[in-house]
């Protein structure tokens, strides 16, 4: 590439961001003939065609898709030396920020991050969307959110990460369950029991199922009477039926006592489960980006001292 090329980059991340040319002109201020007339020089560099017209935008090449990590990653680095970007300060940042998390999550870190927030950036807003089993790795390079928070998996490897916390299952039951009058709950007893799932979009195999854990086969053959919209949903049907149910530790600690529940040891679940937050890699210098997972570390301390 010659230094009379580099120009092109911005036009690449645009287009290969947006998936669409009119919509890249306009993010980029110019016209779209222009931006036509850049990916043909584009292609002669790169000697591929890049980008493939359809009918609902364009889809990137196989090498459009190998280059894009380095050339946004640039066009970040650069764009985040300008004063701008370089002065943040979190007491007047007005901007709204975007995290999917699952809903357990909303009754753990994220109420402590708004607590904290309120305080160092009161002129910030952020909305919480929760995870629907969408294109996370789309949605987070489009810039619809800014972060996501969720339970380290095989599905989410493209994507930077940082560990923020800790926690395991619990085998959750009501406390006059007819079968269930130990403290403790056999293998073939949990395949037996019929169970509350928190649903996962698309499909009927319940949220923790298909994430590469360990624990998946037995997880799988569980008989799901009920599937739940959220976490929270969960334990009011535990409470009024023989359902059985598989929560997170630190979410039980909470709440057990509020719904007439108890926890059941269970050995063969022993895997612990791994929180992380999630972005895409053009965010990683950003300074309000930065910031922000600065927060979300610092809201999931206090559950790692347990």
């Amino acid at each position: 590439m010659k230094h009379s090329d580099y120009s092109l980059i911005p036009t690449f991340v645009a287009i290969y961001e947006e998936q669409n040319f009119t919509k890249a002109a306009k993010r980029l201020g110019i016209s779209q003939s222009a931006v036509s007339q850049s990916v043909n020089r584009l292609r002669d560099v790169f000697e591929d065609v890049l980008f493939i017209r359809g009918s609902h935008g364009i889809t990137p090449t196989p090498l459009a898709t190998d280059v894009y990590p380095t050339l946004a990653s640039s066009v970040e680095n650069i764009a985040h030396m300008l004063p701008e970007h370089k002065n943040f300060k979190p007491a007047e940042c007005q901007r709204q920020f975007g995290i999917s998390a699952l809903s357990v999550f909303g009754f753990t870190i994220l109420p402590e991050l708004s607590a904290q927030m309120s305080i160092e950036a009161p002129l910030a807003s952020v909305k919480v969307e929760p995870l629907q089993g969408i294109d996370l790795t789309t949605e987070l390079r489009a810039q619809q959110c800014d972060l996501v928070i969720e339970v380290q998996s095989n599905q989410l490897t493209s994507l930077r990460s940082h560990p923020l916390m800790q926690d395991s299952l619990r085998v959750l039951c009501r406390v006059d369950h007819p079968r269930l009058t130990g403290n403790s709950i056999t293998l073939n007893e949990f395949i037996q029991e019929k169970h509350v799932t928190h649903s996962q979009h698309n499909k009927d195999s319940g949220y923790l199922v298909g994430r590469g854990l360990k624990d998946e086969a037995v997880l799988g053959k569980r008989h799901v009477a009920w599937q739940a919209s959220s976490i929270m949903e969960m334990l009011p049907v535990i409470t009024r039926t023989d359902y059985i149910g598989l929560l997170p530790e630190k979410l039980v600690d909470q709440y057990i006592s509020r719904n007439n529940l108890k926890q059941l040891d269970a050995p063969f679940l022993k895997e612990p489960l791994e929180v992380a937050m999630f972005w895409h890699s053009s965010r990683t210098n950003d300074p309000s980006h930065r910031w922000l997972r600065q927060q979300c570390i610092k809201a999931a301390e206090q559950f790692n001292l347990s």
